[in-house]
């Protein structure tokens, strides 16, 4: 290979094999922005990486559909001490969010109500507190016994 054919693939390459491109991915970002606010200390989602797909199986507790988009995300009785964060809003093809018995704290964030596709929102047995925005108790995705579950939630 001649010198100028190196010189067109080197960006390529760079490109390819440079994990900077993943910021580009809205999913993983909002993902890796909720990793924080749900486990600011670090202990319990280590599997979510910023270099790592999180429909390839290696993050724990996500779960894509055949268009390898985030589908579910489920993380009971883990053990989560923080909060609900709004960056949830970007996985837009979220169908099942199940967060119950863990120490999550906080209110729910308005956010969740742009989850249109959200039928499944398991979020009691935490220390969630504040009201329940009035966004979520209109979403049609979400089944009805989601809606009193989630009343049960606010204190």
């Amino acid at each position: 290979m001649g010198f100028s054919a190196s010189l067109l693939l080197f960006p390529l390459l760079f490109f390819l094999l440079n994990p900077t491109w993943v910021h580009g991915n809205a999913e993983l970002r909002a993902l890796i922005d909720m990793k924080a606010s749900l486990d600011p200390e670090g202990h319990h989602l280590r599997s979510w990486t910023i270099n790592s797909n999180p429909c390839g199986g290696s993050f724990e507790g996500v779960a894509c559909n055949e268009k390898g988009q985030v589908a579910n995300i489920s993380l009971q009785g883990k053990g989560l001490p923080g909060k609900l964060s709004p960056a949830i809003a970007e996985l837009k093809h979220l169908t099942g969010l199940y967060l119950h018995y863990n120490s999550l704290n906080g209110e729910i964030p308005r956010e969740v109500a742009n989850l249109t596709k959200l039928s499944d929102l398991y979020l009691n047995v935490n220390h969630l507190s504040g009201e329940i925005p009035p966004e979520i108790g209109r979403m049609e995705s979400l089944q009805g016994t989601m809606i009193q579950q989630l009343a049960q939630v606010s204190h």
